[in-house]
């Protein structure tokens, strides 16, 4: 009887997770929760940024020259508001793409801050694993010296990371490069490894984060990719409070970031041909 008792409490447990990830599959794709992601995004970026410069200094240092030994448009997938756009070097021609429509706004504003250093070619409102658009004018084949991809693929499920990979090297012109910068899991059996997984699994991180997974083992998706070579780093981001000090963080803002930073601050910063 106890047997048949716990069997029900799981059961229940897996029914319950279930209409839970199916709500926030509808919410998600509703063009209000978008609309307000993309604004949040924008918030985060800017409370975040001094966190990040390190490690968008490392991964950004060469792409000047990157541009200059392989003359073309850098391309930005999954660009969000264009929190990168202070490493982009002098007459960059770009294109951007991301799936939510509603970021151009924050795009547009951060492409104001640039001035004339940064021209915005293009900005694709598709999926990162369909640049082609079905088959419309999209991103072309060999068409981009560069791929900036930056806290994306933790959004993604594994067929879509593999099809990104395909797509990546598919605009890529020859010798041509992409740079990533992605949050990974920790190492596993720790205290860190576990929080991640129950989090994830219970579908409570991917409904705060538009559908982000704490946990990804990206490293490995890109380095079976079919890249010639691959580069990178794992990085632990510095989330100590004097990180987000500015006059309009309160203490109860900077708590919350130094929280959700916990679960995210190993990176892989690197890139790859």
């Amino acid at each position: 009887m106890a047997t048949i008792g716990i069997w029900n409490v799981i059961f229940v447990i897996f029914f319950l997770a279930a209409i839970l990830a199916t709500g926030i599959k509808i919410v998600t794709s509703t063009s209000w929760y978008k609309k307000n992601f993309a604004q949040r995004q924008y918030e985060w970026a800017n409370l975040t940024r001094r966190v990040f410069d390190p490690l968008k200094r490392k991964l950004f240092s060469n792409l000047e020259q990157q541009l200059k030994s392989t003359e073309g448009d850098v391309l930005e997938i999954g660009i969000g508001p264009g929190s990168n756009f202070d490493y982009y070097p002098q007459g960059t021609s770009l294109i951007a793409v991301d799936s939510n429509p509603h970021v151009e706004e924050s795009l547009k504003r951060n492409l104001e801050k640039a001035g004339r250093r940064i021209h915005l070619k293009k900005f694709v409102a598709a999926s990162a694993d369909d640049m082609s658009c079905n088959g419309e004018i999209g991103v072309e084949d060999n068409s981009v010296a560069a791929v900036v991809c930056t806290k994306l693929l933790c959004n993604l499920s594994d067929l879509e990371t593999r099809k990104t990979i395909e797509e990546v090297k598919r605009v890529l012109m020859p010798g041509g490069r992409i740079y990533f910068l992605e949050h990974i899991a920790a190492k596993p059996w720790t205290f860190q490894y576990f929080l991640q997984h129950l989090v994830t699994k219970f579908h409570i991180w991917p409904s705060l984060f538009n559908g982000c997974c704490c946990n990804q083992n990206t490293l490995s998706d890109i380095q079976n990719g079919g890249f010639k070579w691959v580069q990178y780093e794992k990085i632990f981001a510095n989330c100590s409070h004097e990180m987000f000090s500015a006059p309009n963080n309160t203490y109860s803002i900077i708590w919350r970031a130094r929280v959700i930073l916990y679960f995210v601050n190993i990176w892989l910063v690197g890139l790859a041909e």
